[in-house]
């Protein structure tokens, strides 16, 4: 299932300062948040629990955000 409903999005595209040239494209924010989440595993930052929970957490906030601030218009 979708963490995060993405309407819209086509393409997200970040670079790397270090390695130049080169690029990563997301087009669903779920895909790049558990990439982020994974980077920092390998990393050594952070434990899974963190990232799973940080994930969960983080779509709570969004949700409660739109319940009381309505959603953005484009």
């Amino acid at each position: 299932s979708k963490l995060i409903p993405t309407p819209g999005l086509r393409t997200l595209t970040t670079t790397s300062p270090t390695a130049k040239g080169t690029a990563r494209r997301w087009t669903n924010l779920d895909d790049f948040a558990r990439e982020v989440a994974d980077s920092r595993i390998y990393a050594g930052i952070h434990y899974r629990t963190s990232t799973d929970v940080g994930i969960a957490m983080g779509k709570q906030i969004g949700e409660l955000t739109v319940q009381k601030f309505g959603q953005a218009s484009h």
